[in-house]
């Protein structure tokens, strides 16, 4: 999964999880990514060091604190906390696909085709039907169709459909 952003609010953060701020601020205390002090909950210096959070100015109130996405992420999932997140929701970057392509089972959404890069790149219901997707784009991938198709630059290929007709 590719973030749209580098860094989340806490509230962002809940979302991938599908949970609230404050829940979120629960498990990073923790984890050790944030401690009780007289004036709240802050950031730890494990949290400052490691890179997982910086101070962001705030709207006319000062700062604020901005976790990095896939740091703080990957540390909760290694916490035993799943993610929740919908394919297509706009915290997440639009993936490009590229191959190899391979197909696994996915608890939430049934099957998803893997980009050669690790990220999802088609979700689909199925293993059939998974499997058929996959073997068609690394077919696809392997003969540089993908690649042309998608083009390096701006510049589109147009499909030629065609339906018996000479």
């Amino acid at each position: 999964m590719t973030f749209k952003y580098e860094y989340l609010t806490l509230t962002q953060v809940g979302a991938v999880f599908g949970t609230t701020s404050h829940q979120v601020g629960r498990w990073l205390t923790e984890i050790g990514l944030r401690y009780e002090s007289k004036g709240g909950k802050k950031p730890s210096r494990h949290a400052y060091a490691g890179g997982f959070v910086k101070d962001v100015p705030s709207r006319n109130q000062g700062y604020c604190w901005a976790w990095h996405a896939e740091k703080t992420v990957k540390a909760i999932e290694d916490a035993g906390h799943k993610v929740a997140i919908h394919p297509g929701h706009e915290l997440l970057a639009p993936c490009r696909l590229n191959g190899a392509f391979a197909c696994r089972p996915n608890s939430q959404f049934g099957y998803e085709v893997v980009n050669g890069d690790g990220t999802v790149a088609v979700y689909v219901t199925g293993e059939a039907n998974a499997q058929f997707v996959t073997r068609l784009l690394n077919l696809a991938d392997q003969r540089g169709v993908v690649g042309r198709l998608l083009g390096a630059g701006e510049e589109r290929l147009a499909v030629p459909v065609t339906g018996g007709e000479g």
